[in-house]
């Protein structure tokens, strides 16, 4: 009896590293609810063999998106896939066309996957502390994540992102979403229940720990001093309910969704110090994540602190007078801290804006749609020091783009040196 297939899409997919040739290829994929069955892991991973000698240069991992000799996978609660490299004689009946691509030997089902996922450093980010678990896949943002929208010349609309939102600063991963159904019934605000909360969650392996460090310390928070940060509403699981899953993230309150609270300055120092003190006085510590943007200021003045929290510096902080003098370093450096000008959040903001110029993006969908993709000279030249600009015109990105494809899209030195020489660094233009 043949075996049930099922569409995947591709997440993302992690390279092996360079240095250590047996760590695996990372893929993501993830099948849609109708096609994993009643319960069945929506999100699965693929191993390969190490290809960071095999794929290099600024499109490798476009490259890997297309190495797969399948675009199904079987049906059924397996997590892991193992994948081999299709021998050339394995399709010389076919013409080879699929010769040195991935291709799925084995799986492993949820019974026997717990070992392999921590060998992977896919651990569960646990322990569950709070009454709430969510699935990853309820979790997801809109369709769009654009917030604004530029008018061009031509009156057509060009919808750009917004700039990072000061809750989501420290944690790369973060966003703004709505609401998973049921995750703020029972913790509604007076004047309604809240449409939108910032989630906080990383596959990634290894970053578990992470996860699972703030995770405690909010947990800490919420027993001991609730109101001294936003409010942890729920844990986020990846296949949640189902035998493999895993922990990979938390969701946090949204302090005023309207946009209104701000970082706080140097206006703010008392307020800050006495915030910090009772942070302190849990056993954490803010640490190298110390910023303005590390307190919200709401409208009626008063300050919450956020994480990420330096939980594993106040563990090692021993013997105590250790602990109470980097408590004393990280007060002391406040008054500093809240007078940098711009802030980090500020300078951010800047510079994502100036990423998503409407003029900039016009210029770069114009390039992607001539000839499939961007070139890396022009993102060079515009973050080259005192205020590079996109100069390259349209023509010359065809030159270079066909060199690129004909050299198997890598871009060496060399001919960043005859881009430089040919088409020269300007700070003119976009």
């Amino acid at each position: 009896m043949a075996t049930t297939t099922v569409p995947f899409t591709i997440d993302s997919v992690l390279t092996g590293m360079l240095a250590f040739p047996d760590s695996p290829d990372l893929y993501r994929i993830r099948l849609q609810p109708e096609h994993a069955g009643a319960g069945g892991p929506t999100i699965k991973y693929l191993t390969a063999p190490n290809s960071s000698k095999t794929f290099t240069g600024p499109d490798a991992h476009i490259r890997r998106l297309n190495n797969l000799a399948f675009d199904t996978v079987p049906a059924g609660d397996w997590i892991i896939g193992r994948l081999v490299a299709v021998a050339a004689t394995a399709t010389a009946e076919k013409g080879g066309d699929n010769a040195g691509k991935l291709e799925l030997v084995s799986t492993e089902t949820a019974s026997v996957v717990v070992d392999t996922l921590n060998d992977l450093g896919l651990c569960s980010a646990e322990p569950v502390w709070c009454n709430k678990t969510v699935d990853e896949r309820d979790c997801q943002e809109n369709t769009t994540t654009t917030t604004r929208q530029e008018e061009e010349e031509d009156e057509e609309k060009l919808s750009v992102p917004k700039p990072t939102d000061i809750q989501c600063m420290d944690y790369p991963s973060a966003r703004i979403i709505p609401a998973p159904p049921g995750v703020l019934v029972e913790d509604a605000q007076e004047g309604g229940e809240e449409e939108v909360v910032v989630r906080v969650t990383d596959w990634v392996p290894g970053h578990w720990a992470g996860i699972e460090s703030d995770a405690r310390a909010y947990q800490a928070i919420q027993s001991r001093d609730p109101g001294l940060a936003p409010r942890f509403l729920a844990h986020v699981a990846e296949n949640n309910g189902s035998a493999s899953s895993r922990v990979i993230g938390f969701l946090l309150e949204r302090i005023n969704k309207g946009g209104v609270v701000r970082e706080a300055g140097p206006a703010e120092l008392g307020e800050c110090r006495a915030v910090l003190a009772r942070l302190h006085a849990l056993g954490f510590l803010k640490g190298n994540t110390l910023s303005r943007h590390s307190f919200l200021v709401r409208e009626d003045g008063s300050v919450l602190i956020q994480g990420p929290f330096n939980t594993a510096a106040a563990a090692a902080a021993a013997p105590e007078d250790n602990a109470v003098g980097m408590k004393k370093a990280e007060m002391e450096s406040l008054e500093n801290v809240l007078a940098q000008s711009p802030s980090v959040f500020e300078d951010q903001s800047a510079r994502m804006l100036r990423l998503v110029d409407a003029q900039r993006m016009k210029v770069l969908g114009e390039f992607e749609r001539a000839h499939g993709f961007v070139v890396p000279f022009v993102y060079w030249q515009e973050t080259r020091e005192g205020g590079g600009r996109i100069t390259v015109t349209l023509e010359q990105h065809g030159i270079l783009a066909k060199e690129h494809e004909e050299n198997g899209f890598r871009w060496t030195g060399e001919f960043q040196e005859q881009a430089e020489k040919r088409f020269g660094p300007s700070v003119k233009g976009i």
